[in-house]
Order: C-alpha cells, then structure tokens, then sequence
C-alpha cells in the first residue's frame, strides 16, 4: 500500500471514530455534550439569616456554645459614598447552619476544612428515616441494623429534627458511640444528617461538667474522624428525599482554612 492509501484510510478510520463519539455523547454545535440533568435540585441548606444561631440552636445552647444568637451583616462604606457597590460584611459561625465538622478540630494533624477531599462530599447518598425514634433517647445499632447501608456511599441520617422551644436543651436522637463505631466500619462515604450536632449538647455539658477526657467527650464523632469519614450536620428539608431512590449528595464546603469547620450549601441532585 502506498503511502497517500495509507493516508486515506487513517482519514477514513479517523471519520469513522469522529461520528461514533458524536453519537455516544450526544454532541452538538461546538462540541459540548449535553449534561444529565436531575430530575430535580434540593436545596438542604437553611438559609443564612440573622437569626440562624438560635433559630437552629435555641437560646440554651448558644449560651453553651458562646455563640452570638445574631448574626452580624454590615454594609460596607467606602469613604466616597458615590463609590458605594452594595457589598455586605457578614459574621458566620464555623459549625453554624448546614457544616461540615473539621476533624482538625480534634485529632492532632487532623484536615482543616479546606483540606477535606471533595470526592467525599459527593456520591450517591441513602436516607434513612429515624422520625419515628425517641427524641430522648440515642441511636442504637439495632436501631440501624436493619436498613441497608453500602460501602462508599453517602448516608442521611434524617432526624426530624425542629428547634427548641424556649429555654430548652434541642431534643432530637444524637448518635451513640457504640453506633458511630458500627457505622464508621461501613466505610460509608461520609455521614451526614438534619441534626444540629451528631453529639448531645446536653450529654457534651454533663461530661464537661465532670472533666472527662476529650476522647470521651467526642468519642461519636472521632469514630468518623479516625477513619477519614467527614461529618456534614445542620441540613434541612430532608423530608423532601423521602421515597426517592436515587439520590445525589453534594455538599462543599467554604475553602476556610481553619481547623473547627465551615459553612456547606449541601443539595440533593435526585434522578
């Protein structure tokens, strides 16, 4: 074979391959593949308002905490009022609203929140519907033993969760230690739910009160820390994945680098 059939026929095979890849991707004019949009965006994020600190927390725990029961937004003034571009400081606690908890907040060398792999806060997630457990008691391993839960997916502990009312603890079913440990060895992907905290505030206080080791304090979530499952708390509309079966879960976190956590806009991409 000379050497322009040569040619023509890597011409040919090279065509042949151009018009199998436009129809296997769906190409169009200027080569951009169409996307595999969801059928529909939750958005599992409470909105950031002036009031989120005690919205979420109650009046009890952000005096716990230290936390500001209002947050802060300033207009930004330029010497020059005719140089006025309507930017806003705002003040946002780290663990406040939808978050993700840093596990350098606790373990010595531990990702801050920046240095969380993405690829871990994003997957196929499952939804597992607690509503109907005791709000004053913890999650129990027989409480989860018998929903199916995978390796490397994303899980969604939904709570039902609802502020507290007046001077009150927030009440909802945090996570024992015994169950943390079961589920950390799931090697899910990564935990995340509608409570404000997978821990008790009030258990948190009691064990401080009696000056307990931080190993005993946070032992729930150093289960998760210790084998590099990060924990996203703080979501809201839940409710809204019930019965859906395939779900997506993307939440990204502020690239703050800091090591007590930051801010997540988390949503649910369902298929």
């Amino acid at each position: 074979m000379n050497q322009m059939s040569t040619r023509g026929v890597a011409w040919g095979i090279q065509l042949i391959l151009g018009v199998c890849i436009l129809n296997v991707t769906g190409c169009r004019g200027g080569g951009s593949a169409d996307l595999l949009m969801p059928k529909r965006i939750i958005d599992l994020s409470p909105a950031v308002t002036e009031d989120l600190p005690v919205r979420q927390f109650g009046h009890r725990a952000c005096e716990f905490l230290g936390l500001k029961e209002r947050l802060s937004f300033t207009p930004v003034t330029p010497l020059k009022e005719e140089y006025t571009f309507g930017l806003t400081y705002f003040e946002l606690a780290s663990n406040v609203g939808a978050h993700v908890d840093a596990p350098g907040r606790l373990l010595k060398g531990g990702e801050r929140a920046d240095q969380i792999p993405l690829e871990k806060l994003y997957g196929r997630a499952r939804v597992i519907d607690l509503r109907w457990k005791d709000r004053h008691t913890p999650l129990q391993i027989t409480d989860l033993e018998n929903y199916t839960i995978a390796a490397n997916e994303i899980l969604i502990l939904f709570v039902g969760y609802s502020q507290p009312q007046d001077e009150d603890w927030p009440t909802y079913s945090p996570i024992s230690v015994q169950a943390a440990q079961w589920l950390a060895a799931k090697k899910i992907r990564a935990l995340a739910t509608d409570m404000p905290s997978i821990g008790s505030f009030s258990h948190y206080a009691d064990l401080m009160d009696k000056n307990r080791p931080p190993e005993e304090v946070w032992a729930e979530r150093l289960a998760f820390f210790k084998v590099g499952i990060p924990v996203v708390e703080g979501l809201s509309n839940v409710d809204h994945l019930i019965g859906e079966k395939d779900i997506v879960f993307v939440g990204f976190p502020l690239s703050l680098a800091d090591r007590s956590g930051a801010p997540v806009r988390a949503a649910a991409l369902i298929y």
